[in-house]
Order: structure tokens, then C-alpha cells, then sequence
């Protein structure tokens, strides 16, 4: 009986060790590189390519990821377009919004890896949510923006030569935004990527908007009422 559990023990023992040994010579840095990246937390969440627009500059938002494990020679990308990276401290990537990006994903991929085409999954790639505002950058200068829905007609009040902000909801489909007004309007419609188009002093004009977006406009008239129907 004694030589059953002694012979019983020294297995266990001769395990554990072979065990041990197994484990103990794993590269870390093997492990490392095979790891995924880890994004604890981005900072700003919302910002805004460069804008160029007619009277007004606005530089691409600076944003810093912080994290883990992004390897040596990382990607950033906003959906499907690539950042270029100013800094990587190890834990902290610094960028900047890239011209073309929309709200969507911020990803980080490894060498190696990549991340799966408008997704935050992939191989080798963490990602979290990022959204594009091309009024946040004016400090919102024009007031709140006003909300216009699908379907929805709004009546607007301008006093003397003044600019409002609007925003519309995601749009199931493209739409027409019918402005009718006592005055000629000046209207600016940005892009999901932040690039402007002005249709200057027109009388009620119909503007084209693109469906599964939600557009981002500035209205100015001169003393008159304006009614908006989308």
C-alpha cells in the first residue's frame, strides 16, 4: 500500500513540475505580440476633421487613445480611414481626426492585425464609438441646434440678418429640406465629413439630404419667418 502511494505521489509530482517547465518557457514576448490591443478610454469621443470652408477654419480635433498592448507599429482608423499617429507612448496614442472620417468606429489594429471594414472587430483590433460634429468646433456660436425629423415642419423666427443651426435626424431614406421664407436665404449643408456646401441668397430653395445620415445645416435670413419641411 505504501509503494502505491508514493509511486502515486511522485507522478503528481513529476507532473506539476513537467507542467511548470512547460509554462515557464512560453515567450512573453510571443504572448505580447499575440494579444490584442486594449482601448480603456479615447479622448475627445466627438470632434471634427479640418474645415475649410468659405469664411471660416477649423482645425482637425486632436484625440488621445489610451490603452494597452498596441504593439510597436499600430493602425488608428475612423471606420475605414487611416490617421496618422503624432505619438505612441506605449499606453497612449495621440492623433488627429483625418480628413474623410464620419461618426462610426475609432479603431486600433496591431501589425498584423486588422479590424474588420466600418466594425471595431477584428483580428488583433479594439475599437470603441466615435462621432463626427461639425458645429461642436464653433463653440456652437449660432446657439442650440434645432432639431428637424423626417416628416417634421418646423416655423422659424430670424431677427435681422441671423444664423441658426439645425440638425436633422438619421434618415431612412434621401429627402428634400423645402425652405419657404419672407427673404432670401443663405443655407451651408455639411457633409457627414464635415465638408460644406453654400447655396447662397436663393428664394425658397429645395436642398438635397442623403439618407441613413444625419445632416448638420446653418440657416441665415433677414427678419422673416421661414418654415422648413423635410
Amino acid at each position: 500500500m505504501r509503494r502505491i502511494l508514493y509511486t502515486i505521489g511522485f507522478s503528481l509530482v513529476l507532473g506539476s513540475s513537467f507542467y511548470c517547465k512547460a509554462s515557464s518557457g512560453e515567450d512573453p514576448l510571443v504572448a505580447l505580440l499575440s494579444s490584442p490591443p486594449v482601448i480603456s478610454s479615447v479622448t475627445p469621443q466627438i470632434g471634427t476633421p479640418t474645415q475649410n470652408n468659405i469664411n471660416a477654419v477649423y482645425s482637425a480635433t486632436e484625440v488621445v487613445i489610451k490603452g494597452e498592448n498596441f504593439g510597436i507599429d499600430p493602425v488608428i482608423r475612423f471606420n475605414d480611414v487611416v490617421a496618422a499617429i503624432s505619438a505612441n507612448l506605449g499606453t497612449e496614442l495621440y492623433t488627429k481626426v483625418p480628413d474623410g472620417a464620419y461618426s462610426g468606429f475609432i479603431t486600433v489594429s496591431k501589425s498584423g492585425g486588422s479590424c474588420l471594414p466600418n466594425s471595431k472587430e477584428g483580428a488583433n483590433c479594439a475599437g470603441t464609438e466615435f462621432f463626427i460634429d461639425c458645429y461642436a468646433s464653433t463653440n456652437k456660436q449660432y446657439g442650440s441646434e434645432i432639431e428637424l425629423k423626417q416628416g417634421q415642419s418646423l416655423s422659424v423666427e430670424f431677427g435681422s440678418i441671423e444664423t441658426k443651426a439645425f440638425h436633422t435626424d438619421t434618415l431612412l431614406g434621401s429627402r428634400n429640406l423645402v425652405i419657404g421664407c419672407q427673404s432670401a436665404v443663405t443655407v451651408r449643408v455639411f457633409s457627414r465629413s464635415c465638408q460644406a456646401t453654400d447655396y447662397v441668397l436663393q428664394n425658397d430653395p429645395v436642398i438635397p439630404f442623403p439618407g441613413g445620415v444625419a445632416t448638420q445645416f446653418y440657416i441665415t435670413a433677414n427678419a422673416a419667418t421661414c418654415s422648413l419641411v423635410l
